[in-house]
């Protein structure tokens, strides 16, 4: 019986496997083959396996690595892992702001004030334009009618002195991006189907229609049936509440994906023929799992699946699908005071107007003028990689469920898109508040990339996407994180035959890139750290001194703080108050370095 070839399973470069296969050769086959030189037929085919093994041992590392969240490094891959782990993001992030409207309305022929007619509603959706560009849309309706509303007079008659028109100002919310659509015509049946939406800027889905009129709805995952619908509540004027909201299963829904190629609709594979059905089913009525074992285990049970159906849904066939969509018509969306420049495309309504005095309607409508008075600024970057495994681990480990310190972090981190970006979040016992109350400090970022207070209207949307799902016993009160800017300045010295300005250079680049990822709310910064950075650039022979700064002046936060403040006794470390975050706003300013 012939002797077994020894195979080394850990050669896998072409070093190694060349080796290898030499070696075979002259064991096993001395009697036919013995010309082993660098120019023979034989080392050639010895290379072209050794390439093609490298190449193999080359994409099977890859493909290990990029199957692991800790080591993959393609983005789309690391967009997945997340994703299969509970954490999802897409879209550019939309940003809020509130828009001053003005408008003037004509006199009342009878009395003083505002013809009550031609009050107008400027309706949700309606379009104002930056000086920039940049477009934003209400995000509900803004009523002149309120009692709220400024009301001057503007105008006056000449001979008598009465007014004849007034100006009325009022406030809307308003959010970046247009509403856009799409149609996409469903030809065949498919199951899973998978319909292209558009590019990857797109940040929220907001309906879906078939041309029967039936309506998609978005969910987390195709398992989940249950989604809560908003109506129009009949005793608003009781009880003050404009809506409630009600349970409805969707039978018909979709999620929602998003990779470098563009936003894509995700469908199940069921049909008008399978158990889904429009309405609430009672719990009461559903058949759970029976068995014929004399005991029960303790089998979890999911609440959002009431019918327990397999096909995740109705899926579109042989129909055309009206998709609406939002998305950033721009890359910049930081709006100064008195950035919006004018109501671009008005929808308006005019209740109290029983005439359609059109002529009116439309003097009424040309003067209809938009400001701001405090400037948006808002963060609309995407999160980094690293940026992403840190939720990712954070939103596994709190399973949808809001209780812990971590667990509120990963929460806010999730909130869609649609409503705002938080950059940072760090929740603390409030020193000041006693049973559960926690206060939750959040920064957000700019276009630029440098820490800004989060916007007001963004903070309100925080505030109702926690109310989802924290502990009832909790009292959150949402703050502004205080930002410390904060400088180095290094001495070091350079080994002789090394180019000095090279070795600055790099040394400048290896301190900046340590500070490329913004710091957390409440992390420290360790100089020692800064001394390893340095020592590890080619060239340096060693860090002499390392003197941290606070950062003060019109382009900066001013808290009034000193270095000594935040330095810790043995110099080694900047400590942050559990309220602030330490930022280095301008690297090329505010790090420099000296050779001595």
């Amino acid at each position: 019986m012939p002797k077994k070839p020894l195979i080394r399973y850990t050669s896998r470069s072409f070093e190694t496997i060349k080796r290898d296969l030499v070696e075979h050769a002259q064991r096993y086959y001395p009697n036919f083959y013995n010309d082993f030189s660098e120019n023979s037929f034989g080392s050639m085919v010895f290379d072209s396996v050794s390439y093609v093994g490298d190449m193999l041992s080359f994409y099977l590392d890859y493909q290990t690595n990029e199957s692991f969240l800790e080591t993959a490094t393609s983005l789309d891959n690391i967009r997945k892992l997340a994703s299969q782990m509970g954490y999802n993001y897409y879209g550019n992030p939309a940003v809020y702001g509130t828009a001053t409207f003005y408008c003037i309305v004509p006199a009342d022929t009878v009395g003083l004030g505002p013809d009550t007619r031609y009050i107008p509603i400027l309706e949700k959706g309606t379009r104002v334009k930056t000086t920039d560009g940049a477009l934003f849309r209400t995000t509900q309706d803004v009523d002149f009618n309120n009692p709220s509303v400024d009301v001057v007079a503007a105008r006056f008659n000449e001979t008598t002195g009465k007014p004849t028109d007034y100006a009325l100002r009022t406030f809307g919310l308003v959010r970046s991006g247009v509403e856009s659509f799409v149609q996409r015509e469903i030809t065949t049946s498919v199951d899973f189907l998978r319909v292209r939406v558009g590019d990857q800027t797109i940040n929220e889905i907001i309906t879906v229609f078939d041309s029967e009129g039936h309506q998609y709805y978005e969910v987390d995952n195709l398992s989940q049936e249950i989604v809560y619908l908003e109506q129009s509540n009949p005793n608003a004027n009781t009880d003050q509440v404009p809506s409630i909201l009600k349970p409805f299963v969707a039978s018909r829904r979709f999620t929602v994906e998003q990779d470098e190629t563009g936003t894509y609709l995700q469908f199940g594979y069921g049909s008008e023929t399978e158990i889904d059905k429009f309405g609430l089913t009672d719990p009461s009525q559903v058949v759970l799992k029976m068995t014929g074992k004399n005991y029960i285990t303790d089998t979890a049970f999911d609440p959002n699946r009431f019918l327990g159906t397999d096909k995740f849904g109705i899926s579109p066939r042989n129909t055309t699908l009206l998709i609406t969509y939002g998305g950033n018509n721009s890359n910049s969306l930081n709006v100064p005071i008195n950035g919006f420049s004018e109501v671009s495309q008005p929808i308006i309504k005019f209740p109290a107007d029983s005439s359609t005095n059109t002529a009116i309607q439309t003097s009424v409508t040309n003067t209809m003028e938009v400001s701001n008075d405090v400037a948006i600024i808002n963060d609309n970057t995407l999160p980094t990689v690293d940026e992403i495994r840190y939720r990712t681990y954070a939103v596994y480990s709190a399973q949808n469920r809001v209780v812990t310190k971590n667990d509120y972090e990963a929460y806010v981190y999730q909130m869609p898109t649609s409503l705002g970006r938080i950059s940072r979040v760090n929740i603390v016992n409030d020193p000041s508040g006693i049973n559960k109350r926690l206060a939750m400090y959040v920064i957000s970022k700019n276009n630029d990339g440098n820490f800004t207070n989060t916007n007001g209207t963004v903070k309100s949307n925080l505030k109702v996407w926690l109310n989802k799902n924290r502990t009832m016993t909790d009292q959150v009160d949402v703050f502004d994180a205080r930002i410390i800017n904060i400088g180095f300045d290094f001495k070091y010295t350079t080994e002789s035959g090394f180019s000095k300005t090279n070795v600055q250079a790099d040394v400048n680049t290896a301190v900046a890139n340590l500070f490329a990822e913004k710091q957390y709310i409440g992390e420290p910064v360790y100089i020692t750290t800064i001394y390893q950075t340095i020592n590890r650039v080619q060239g340096v022979v060693d860090t002499l001194k390392v003197t941290p700064l606070i950062k003060q002046s019109a382009n900066y936060s001013n808290l009034g703080l000193e270095i000594d403040d935040v330095l810790s006794k043995d110099g080694t470390f900047l400590k942050c108050p559990k309220n602030c975050v330490f930022e280095v706003k301008f690297p090329n300013e505010d790090l420099k370095g000296t050779i001595l």
